[in-house]
């Protein structure tokens, strides 16, 4: 699972530390966990907020509309700006992130690298 990976990490978006995550799981080269926002976490909230709306918008209808892919897809791209990276307690290295995903207290990562499972 995450072997040799530590369990707390920090992210930086925009190179501020914007929260803190506890891992729980590693799968199909994502890891997962919770996340606990620091207050610069605010600065970006309301990006993920409405990436999170858009995400849960629509659940019961297996149609999703076009508008409603586009936006999602806008959102995606800003977040992506945001150039994430997790840093590491021990070593404090920062790791490249290629996509975050945060949905209230969950967050989902992909790293530019694999981790040591």
């Amino acid at each position: 699972m995450l072997n040799g990976f530590p369990r707390q990490v920090e992210l930086i978006l925009q190179g501020k530390v914007v929260g803190h995550i506890a891992l729980n799981r590693y799968a199909d080269s994502w890891l997962f966990g919770s996340f606990e926002p620091t207050r610069a976490f605010a600065e970006f909230a309301a990006l993920f907020g409405e990436w999170s709306l858009l995400l849960h918008a629509d659940e019961s209808d297996p149609q999703v509309s076009r508008a409603a892919l586009d936006e999602m897809a806008k959102l995606e791209r800003a977040i992506d700006a945001l150039h994430a990276e997790l840093v590491l307690p021990d070593s404090g290295d920062h790791l490249p992130v290629d996509q975050v995903n945060i949905d209230g207290d969950l967050v989902e990562l992909k790293l530019n690298e694999q981790p040591q499972a």
